[in-house]
């Protein structure tokens, strides 16, 4: 019965690292997982394999998308589940995007039992190991005087900058998503 616990505890372990990355297509910073089927044959009692350790080191953004642009809007938000895998803390200041004016960050908050959208001052800090996620209804990246329409199936370059110098240029999918993708990555609150 032991055996059969430790061996379901480590499936369900490594599902979940490989399934961190299955929606989210592979990019320069971060690789393609392995496959489940590779990583579950491992024996319960050895280490998750190092393929899923490399998966989560550094600065990552994970599943990041904007909706569809209508021709003519010039404004829209992005979201993703931003992750700090490094030694140090690490503080989101800016970002940028070609063909877009500028790039705020925001979050949105309830005033008078309003809920309003403010620009964040300061940036987002992100403690080692920690995340921040920007979904709808909270944080968000605000993308301003975008000069052409963004189609589903494309995708927006979007250069993230921190506080360290460190930048990590991240493909913004457009598509409709929703709570699935926080949802799916519930498993990274620290």
């Amino acid at each position: 019965m032991r055996l059969l616990t430790s061996l379901t505890l480590a499936t369900a372990l490594t599902l979940a690292l490989a399934g961190c990355r299955e929606d989210a297509p592979p990019t320069a910073d971060a690789p393609a997982a392995e496959p489940a089927a590779e990583a579950v044959a491992a024996p319960a009692a050895e280490a998750p394999a190092p393929a899923a350790e490399a998966e989560h080191s550094g600065l990552m953004a994970h599943e990041p998308w904007t909706r569809p642009l209508a021709p003519g809007a010039t404004v829209a938000a992005g979201y993703m589940h931003l992750m700090n895998h490094t030694s140090q803390p690490e503080t989101l200041v800016s970002a940028r995007a070609e063909g877009v004016g500028r790039v705020e960050i925001h979050d949105m908050a309830e005033v008078d039992g309003v809920m309003q959208m403010r620009p964040v001052e300061g940036g987002v800090a992100l403690a080692v190991d920690g995340h921040a996620t920007f979904r709808p209804g909270g944080k968000h990246l605000m993308f301003f005087d975008v000069s052409r329409s963004w189609a589903e199936g494309e995708t927006v370059p979007v250069t993230l900058a921190f506080a360290s110098g460190q930048e990590l240029t991240v493909d913004f999918a457009v598509g409709a998503r929703g709570d699935k993708a926080d949802a799916d990555h519930a498993h990274h609150a620290h």
